[in-house]
């Protein structure tokens, strides 16, 4: 893509967000009526351990969608999501993309947690529709074509994490990670990165449902700091168990912990965390989305609903004023484009399919966190 029609992107995706943000209309434009709906597919985990990630997810998602049909969806038809619970089971997950596959052909899908995304990746390529994925695990965009993530990966997370590390001298690190794609990929990461001839990482995995870490932590009591690699169901139950087990190093999580459940936990005081701008109070225009988003959910705007929020914030302004075929979906994230949404500013180049936002030490200090400049 051209510099001009680079800049084009950014400005039409902007001014969609400065026109929507605030306003609560409620008409619809009178060209969307009786059109058929723009239609995306989307696979979530509503229940199921994966559940404290994307109930917030969808309600972002929900909202922005709002904002957009209010001002006549885009091209003048109004845009639907197509949810479907997926309860955190890869199994399932196939089943209901076939399903919606058959009953509705979407545009595109989208879905998150690097389990579910390595489950219905294959199905996306093999029906050729762009499936946009929340997800860490590498592997999940190489030599695919039609699929592409909106979240960092591994070595963007591990960034802020070793900087935290390198910080406190750590020189025995434990990892207690899930083990999936996810906290396989994760752990990994930092445990090459930060391993050398002078310092040791000891790694206990754990499966999937499990609800007792006690012998897990027994075998790591004795490190300088522990990284829980898990989602946020199973991070809020480590953090306890850790904490009557009276361990007395430094404690570590990755961005899926990043939550106001777990920040407002007392057994996280001290944590330390990769997070991302959106938690910043300075960061005016993520402090106007996330006003809107208490105030229609009387809950806490936290990254999870920024990431529903922003993908189809995203779409909507890349979609505008282009043929809605599945081709052209593809062929429009292709070309790249330039976003600034609730995690800053995102310059995607020509090709890529891995969209990354920036991450930054932070500590949770009396329930708050607190950004480590």
């Amino acid at each position: 893509m051209g510099l001009e029609k680079r800049k084009k992107s950014i400005l039409g995706i902007i001014g969609i967000i400065v026109i929507a943000i605030g306003i609560g209309s409620f008409f619809f434009f009178d060209e969307s009526a009786g059109r058929e709906p723009i239609k995306i597919g989307v696979t979530l985990s509503e229940t199921g351990p994966a559940s404290g990630i994307d109930i917030e997810t969808r309600d972002g998602m929900l909202m922005a969608i709002d904002e957009i049909n209010s001002h006549g969806g885009i091209n003048g038809r109004l845009v639907e999501l197509i949810f479907v619970d997926n309860e955190t089971n890869p199994e399932k997950a196939k089943k209901d993309f076939l399903e919606i596959e058959e009953t509705h052909a979407p545009l595109l899908y989208i879905s998150s947690t690097s389990t579910i995304a390595t489950a219905i990746a294959p199905l996306a390529e093999e029906r050729e529709v762009v499936l946009m994925i929340f997800a860490t695990a590498r592997e999940l965009t190489v030599d695919k074509q039609w699929v592409y993530r909106y979240f960092p990966m591994a070595d963007v997370e591990a960034v802020p994490i070793l900087q935290i590390l390198d910080d406190l001298d750590t020189q025995n690190l434990g990892i207690l990670y899930q083990n999936d794609e996810y906290g396989r990929d994760l752990s990994n990461e930092i445990a090459t990165r930060f391993e050398n001839s002078e310092r040791i990482v000891s790694k206990e995995p754990f499966e999937p449902n499990a609800i007792d870490f006690k012998e897990n932590i027994a075998k790591l009591q004795n490190v300088d700091a522990i990284y829980v690699v898990a989602f946020p169901d199973y991070v809020e139950i480590i953090f306890k168990q850790l904490r009557e087990a009276n361990y007395s190093g430094e404690i570590l999580a990755p961005l899926d912990a990043v939550t106001f459940k777990i920040i407002d936990m007392l057994e996280a005081d001290g944590l330390y965390l990769a997070a991302p701008i959106i938690y910043d109070t300075k960061f005016l225009f993520a402090s106007t989305v996330s006003e809107n988003f208490e105030s229609r959910y009387n809950k806490q705007f936290d990254f999870n609903a920024g990431l529903g929020y922003d993908i189809i914030r995203l779409l909507g302004g890349l979609l505008e004023n282009e043929e809605l075929t599945r081709d052209n979906v593809k062929r429009i994230l292709d070309e790249g484009f330039i976003y600034s949404g609730v995690f800053g500013s995102i310059d995607v180049l020509p090709g890529e399919h891995d969209i990354a936002f920036g991450l930054y030490p932070s500590k949770v200090v009396d329930g708050k966190l607190e950004f480590r400049r």
